[in-house]
């Protein structure tokens, strides 16, 4: 259910925004996964890449189908 409502929102902000911001956002998935949120949302404020570190502005945990949490930086 959430995932759906996620999905919608997103599909309508690409819409309203014309997929401009979309397509030109920049993302990469952090290596490795967490069994709960919290774990990855601890890790999220502070992890670092070896690839232009300062220049990922933005963090996100995803759950993946297969239950775990993925983190994902983006700019």
């Amino acid at each position: 259910m959430i995932k759906t409502v996620l999905a919608a929102g997103t599909l309508a902000l690409a819409v309203v925004a014309g997929g401009t911001a979309i397509a030109s956002a920049e993302e990469a998935q952090v290596e490795g996964n967490y069994s709960t949120l919290a774990a990855c949302q601890a890790d999220g404020p502070n992890v670092q890449v070896n690839r232009d570190n300062n220049s990922w502005t933005t963090w996100d945990c995803r759950q993946g189908n297969d239950g775990l949490f993925y983190l994902f930086l983006s700019r």
